[in-house]
């Protein structure tokens, strides 16, 4: 990183540069001709590269898409084989989506309490409401109530129990009928086996990381892909101008740093990241 006169501190963009040339690469969406110039760097014009690396997560996010049922409520699907999709639920709460997983929910939660179904695997950030409980049911009879947590959950998988754990706060999980709720807190996790919910200590964060891996965001606002990223990263990202919240972003990471997120991100909408002490911000481009 460099320093400037204003203790300003940049990352090394030709690093991020030289990664997000080899993604393009990977994903054969260079155009002919677009060698390395003399000392590394690339005859590619940014528009294009930014342009390249949004329609990189349009071809794999277009088969993502909410859906209205007769019944007023919303389906958010994750259809494909891998990756996850990160979407932002009405009350500022996000899921992240495994491959073939959905959650139906309404539109708009109700001031009583914020319910969701959910089939098959999903990581929750869920936002603190302690006046609307945030409850979600699964296709096997097992009811989630949380207030405000981070927790994911392996659901319906072939050959696999249902699985919850808890990464921060506390969650409340019943299986169906009469049965007492079990309380699960940070760091430990529950298993339904024949005899019932059984809680363990998490041995490992895989629980987790398998949601972030490869993370897709489909015409998502500027403000919620930061926040889903500093919520699973704990990586202060810092937008300093409020009125790029709302700009619109379809995009893809897969195994990439933070600094290469910020970087893909003012890429793709002609901003500019720059880094002071611990702290990441985008801002307009001053150039």
């Amino acid at each position: 990183m460099k320093q400037d006169n204003n203790s300003i501190y940049k990352y090394d963009v030709n690093k991020a540069w030289d990664n997000l040339y080899a993604k393009l690469e990977k994903d054969r969406l260079l155009p002919a001709g677009a060698e390395p110039a003399p000392g590394g760097k690339r005859k590619i014009p940014l528009l294009w590269i930014a342009a390249a690396a949004v329609c990189a997560a349009v071809i794999f996010s277009i088969f993502y898409f909410p859906r209205n049922k007769p019944d007023s409520l919303l389906v958010l699907q994750n259809k494909e084989s891998s990756g996850t999709w990160v979407a932002m639920l009405d009350d500022g709460s996000t899921v992240y989506l495994a491959p073939n997983a959905s959650i139906s929910c309404p539109p708009v939660f109700d001031s009583a309490r914020r319910k969701v179904k959910l089939s098959g695997n999903a990581l929750f950030s869920v936002t603190k409401d302690e006046h609307r409980p945030f409850v979600i049911e699964t296709d096997e009879g097992i009811t989630i109530e949380v207030v405000g947590t981070f927790f994911a959950v392996q659901s319906s998988s072939p050959g696999s129990p249902f699985e919850l754990s808890v990464k921060q706060g506390k969650v409340n999980v019943r299986s169906g009928g009469n049965q007492p709720a079990v309380s699960v807190e940070a760091g430990e996790m529950v298993r339904k086996n024949t005899d019932g919910l059984n809680k363990f200590k998490i041995l490992n964060s895989g629980a987790f990381s398998r949601f972030t891996d490869k993370m897709c965001f489909k015409d998502e606002k500027l403000n919620n892909i930061v926040h889903a990223i500093n919520t699973v990263y704990g990586a202060p990202v810092v937008i300093a101008d409020q009125s790029l919240n709302n700009r619109i972003l379809t995009v893809t990471f897969e195994n990439d740093s933070v600094a290469v997120m910020s970087q893909l991100i003012c890429m793709a909408l002609n901003l500019e990241q720059v880094n002071k002490q611990d702290t990441i911000f985008i801002r307009q481009s001053l150039k």
